[in-house]
């Protein structure tokens, strides 16, 4: 396997980018925190990956700033992660990645005749689609402004890994 390149000394900022959000572990463990998963084991559970990566994209997050560890319990001792203000700046990566998911990478029908992950905006209750801002009142959508709701396709895959 080639060696990855190292970008983080580039002037780039699309380099500079990647070098944090090119990794697919980090990419889910975002997505997790997004939707309110805060512990180890359900993000381990709900993206499929090993205790060992997301330990080590946890620690990367961390020593990036992107997330907060938090003891929740003492005995034994137990951490959840919360997004920081860097963390929940990328939303908007997320989101984009989403949309752009939900018009190309899809078969006809696939996720059940609809979008695989339904957003509804909190303020004002209107399905915003792959809209940036929100259809039924206008203000521009960012962290927080939405509730998700997952197709049929999405609820039964999420359940099946939750066993």
């Amino acid at each position: 396997m080639p060696k990855r390149a190292d970008l983080s000394d580039t002037f780039c900022p699309v380099g500079r980018s990647a070098e944090l959000l090119g990794d697919r572990a980090v990419l889910l463990i975002l997505r997790d925190l997004f939707f309110g998963r805060r512990r180890f084991e359900s993000i381990a559970v709900n993206t499929g990956l090993g205790p060992q990566l997301v330990s080590a994209r946890l620690k990367l997050l961390e020593g990036e700033g992107v997330v907060g560890r938090h003891a929740y319990q003492d005995r034994p001792l137990r951490h959840e992660y919360r997004l920081t203000a860097k963390g929940k700046d990328l939303f908007d990566v997320l989101y984009a990645m989403r949309n752009w998911a939900e018009q190309w990478a899809y078969a006809p029908g696939e996720t059940g005749g609809g979008p695989a992950m339904r957003y509804i905006h909190r303020a004002c209750g209107a399905d915003v689609g792959t809209s940036t801002a929100c259809p039924g009142c206008g203000v521009p959508l960012g962290y927080g402004d939405l509730k998700g709701e997952p197709s049929p396709a999405l609820s039964a895959e999420q359940a099946a890994k939750s066993g």
